[in-house]
């Protein structure tokens, strides 16, 4: 853009959007530019804002300019042209370069983006009828992360000068949310119920690998020869996989950490057909990867519903629930909470704060 000339309006590209530029003897610092709200990608933005240049210009010559009312103007065009669909997509593509892969597809692009739009109301001015929207139609704990991200949102786009003020600032506060319930292990009768049922199946060492190393599901999908050492005593585990993108990626704690291989695990991993150093450990029923969806679909909740039938697991949980009952069994063998976390990718205060207190039944001491 060329350097506009003394006492002339000057047009600049901000973030996206043009904004003009006063002429220092009529306004200094923050107050010299004015928002116009027109995108520098639309075929006639510059035309417009080159328009709105010279109005300005006409009037300081004049002495009639009054620089509120452009402001003022601009904004309430702005605010009442953009849903909250539309200011979403502008955030989550301003967010997109620091959040991980995985948050932006799956949460940012999905989930927040889907119920924003099935919402019944698409203004920015309508917060009040949102949050009630939200509180009555979905759990607290979603209505209040919605709420939560939505203020973050519209703090971005009063920034920028999309709307006038964040009407969803604060509105999360009094939505109470309760804690989660306390993590669900099989006992050691429902596991050895639950791998008996798998035995003879193509999937019957990837579930028993879950029980025994606690590696969250897509940490033991992702696993590849490479990381198994060459004697089998310890496996290294540095990602997980991502079916929605069908790409592995850093593990969630973004830590690689070692697990030790006991001699179940050694022997388990010994009697698998070893592929080349990419290959995956454990494959589908054709050799490629597994899909944790059809997994559960088509193994997992068949099995499982038929052993409760049987009175031999008591409720339905779902696969994630190995990892429970790995962490609950290391804890029960005598492992300090600080190893059970290096072993499977948590914090120490983790595996005390939601573990410790179900590892064992609590007895009472006699007199």
């Amino acid at each position: 853009m060329e350097k506009a000339k003394t006492g002339t309006v000057g047009i600049e590209k901000y973030r996206g959007k043009y904004r003009l530029r006063l002429p220092r003897a009529i306004a200094n610092g923050s107050s010299r530019y004015i928002f116009t709200g027109l995108s520098v990608d639309s075929q006639d933005g510059y035309k417009k804002a080159q328009r709105l240049a010279w109005d300005i210009e006409d009037e300081i010559v004049k002495g009639a300019f009054n620089p509120s009312k452009y402001k003022a103007t601009r904004k309430h065009q702005i605010t009442s042209s953009l849903t909250l669909s539309e200011l979403w997509q502008l955030y989550s593509n301003y967010r997109k370069p620091s959040l991980d892969i995985s948050t932006y597809h799956a949460h940012y692009e999905g989930t927040y983006k889907r119920l924003i739009a099935e919402m019944p109301y698409h203004s920015p001015d309508d917060a009040e009828n949102v949050k009630v929207w939200l509180v009555r139609n979905r759990p607290a704990n979603v209505a209040r992360r919605i709420l939560i991200l939505l203020s973050a949102a519209m703090d971005w786009a009063e920034l920028q000068g999309f709307v006038a003020t964040n009407k969803f600032k604060g509105l999360y506060k009094n939505i109470k949310v309760f804690k989660k319930k306390l993590i669900n292990p099989f006992t050691t009768f429902e596991m050895q119920a639950i791998l008996e049922a798998f035995q003879g199946s193509h999937y019957e060492s990837f579930v028993r690998f879950l029980f025994l190393t606690g590696c969250r599901t897509g940490e033991a999908i992702a696993l590849q020869w490479k990381q198994v050492a060459p004697d089998y005593s310890y496996v290294t585990i540095n990602a997980t996989y991502y079916p929605e993108l069908k790409t592995r990626k850093p593990t969630k704690t973004h830590a690689n950490r070692k697990v030790p291989c006991n001699s179940q695990i050694a022997k388990l991993l010994q009697s698998l057909p070893k592929g080349d150093l990419l290959d995956p450990v454990f494959t589908s029923r054709n050799g490629g990867i597994i899909s944790n969806k059809l997994l559960l679909k088509a193994y997992w909740k068949p099995k499982l519903t038929k052993l409760i039938k049987k009175g031999l697991v008591d409720r339905y949980r779902p696969l994630y629930n190995t990892r429970h009952t790995a962490i609950t069994r290391m804890l029960e063998s005598g492992l300090t909470s600080a190893e059970v976390a290096r072993v499977v990718g948590n914090s120490p205060k983790v595996i005390t704060e939601h573990y410790a207190g179900v590892s064992r039944l609590t007895v009472l001491p006699e007199i």
